[in-house]
């Protein structure tokens, strides 16, 4: 089966981190006399950028690393990090630039519809680890930084996916694992 680079169906995404960096300093301190800025500089050393139309937030860094959080694809994610940019430069805390938005972790969740016994599962699954004292599911490496945690319900979760096709990998090896046992 040929990997998409459109999610698969059975996949619903939680949550998408991404990353860029604005190769300059941002005066944070003075987000809170701006509209869609705001910091807490008592509590973090950073600020948040985030208006009425944002799915997620993009936290800011003194420094000019920028960190997109709670959107539901990279794509999104991207358009939140170059809308932050805007705002910062039309408030004239930041010259204007390219960034060049990489994709850090891609949270996904999906359901297999089917009862799993994880303890079978744990002795024969390469790369798993069961300690059901610690946590509820099977904690499964799989390829480059992608875990996936599943469950007794079939419900699983895919962490550390970087790409789309990376999530959509994960659920078939999975899926063709479980339709063999």
């Amino acid at each position: 089966m040929q990997i998409i680079n459109e999610l698969l169906p059975e996949i619903k995404i939680a949550n998408t981190v991404s990353t860029a960096d604005l190769n300059q300093k941002v005066n944070i301190a003075s987000f809170n006399e701006y509209e869609h800025l705001h910091s807490d500089l008592e509590l973090y050393r950073c600020g948040y950028v985030k208006d009425n139309k944002m799915v997620g937030r993009v936290t800011i860094f003194g420094n000019g690393k920028m960190i997109s959080v709670g959107t539901k694809s990279p794509k999104q994610s991207f358009k939140e990090l170059r809308k932050a940019l805007k705002i910062l430069h039309e408030h004239g805390l930041i010259k204007s630039r390219r960034l060049k938005p990489q994709t850090r972790n891609i949270v996904a969740n999906t359901d297999f519809k089917k009862s799993i016994d994880i303890e079978q599962l744990a002795r024969s699954l390469p790369k798993s680890m069961y300690e059901p004292e610690q946590f509820p599911g099977l904690v499964h490496r799989m390829h480059h930084s992608v875990v996936a945690l599943i469950f007794a319900s079939g419900k699983a979760v895919i962490v550390g996916s970087k790409s789309i096709e990376d999530i959509n990998s994960a659920y078939f090896d999975l899926n063709q694992f479980f339709n063999k046992m």
